[in-house]
């Protein structure tokens, strides 16, 4: 029987916390379901882990890469696989509450929409749920299906609040089929948003539902994956060429929203610059990057440039 989602969930080195994200899914309230782990060339017990709930449950599948080559593999491995008529996605040291599948399915069938989400709720790496979700029960998001333009400036770099990018949809796989959409594999971050926003390009209807269902945890001190320049310069083509797509049909808001989305990736790219020469102690570059990009001020002010500051001999000033 064909099942009605395919869940598809990347794993690497993920032996400690892909069981919880496996249990999560077994309790759905709605059944008919597969899972596709995709290991990632991990070295430690991920695949014995995983293989352990498949000789119990048909519904667990194990793909395993020779090489590790990243999430947006890994997921386009698994969008080879996918049977389900809607296809939804799960990160390995995340889950989903009990009735999250149902709820989302019966959402999209109702409104005929092509991708939906919800919102999600915010756990600690120690498993404990935080009391507050990403986005508040009243968000303009909720009210309307979500346009390309609006997804885009809510993925501004280097500005506050939540970035709809952290969203994690179910699409309708026939959809994503059609339009020949996959992963830019060439992305190490990111790869969610640019794959929504192809879907909002080639005309999906994206709707997002307040409740929060799916539970994303929070490591303390750190960002859920680091920035390096090269992830950055990856970035930063991958916008200018959806720029270049939106350009024909997209109309204004949409190439302002893009626009102003590169600004934010290329200013980024000169603070995480500013960044590893405070780091290397290299006062004199780091004094000439901030000069010749003041704009960084104010994401200096937010990201602490006390702390930076320390990183300096002497506690040498940099501006």
């Amino acid at each position: 029987m064909t099942p009605t989602v395919s869940v598809i969930l990347p794993a690497y080195n993920a032996a400690e916390t892909v069981p919880r994200a496996l249990d999560s899914l077994l309790v759905q309230s709605l059944r008919s379901f597969e899972v596709l782990v995709v290991d990632d060339a991990s070295t430690d017990a991920t695949a014995d882990r995983v293989g352990s709930y498949a000789r119990v449950d048909p519904r667990v599948v194990l793909l395993r890469r020779a090489e590790n080559a990243g999430a947006a593999a890994a997921r386009n491995l698994g969008f080879a696989h996918a049977k389900g008529k809607w296809v939804a996605l799960l990160d390995a040291d995340d889950s989903y509450t009990t009735e999250r599948l149902e709820t989302l399915v019966e959402f999209a069938e109702s409104r005929e929409a092509d991708i939906v989400a919800d919102n999600l709720r915010f756990v600690s790496h120690l498993g404990e749920t935080a009391q507050r979700s990403a986005l508040p029960a009243g968000h303009s998001l909720f009210q309307k299906p979500l346009s390309a333009a609006a997804y885009v400036r809510g993925n501004l770099f280097l500005t506050r609040g939540f970035k709809l990018g952290y969203l994690k949809p179910v699409f309708r796989r026939r959809f994503l089929e059609r339009h020949g959409l996959l992963q830019n594999e060439a992305l190490r971050i990111a790869e969610d948003y640019h794959f929504c926003l192809d879907a909002l390009l080639c005309g999906a209807r994206f709707l997002v539902l307040p409740e929060a269902g799916y539970l994303y945890t929070q490591r303390p001190g750190s960002l859920s994956r680091s920035l390096t320049l090269e992830d950055l310069r990856q970035l930063s083509t991958a916008n200018r060429l959806d720029l270049l797509r939106a350009t024909p049909q997209g109309g204004a808001d949409l190439r302002a929203a893009l626009s102003k989305r590169q600004i934010s990736v290329d200013l980024n790219v000169k603070f995480v610059q500013f960044i590893e020469a405070v780091k290397g102690r290299r006062v004199g570059d780091a004094g000439a990057i901030f000069a010749s990009n003041p704009d960084l001020t104010p994401y200096l002010a937010f990201y602490g440039l006390q702390s930076l500051r320390k990183r300096l001999p002497g506690g040498n000033r940099i501006v």
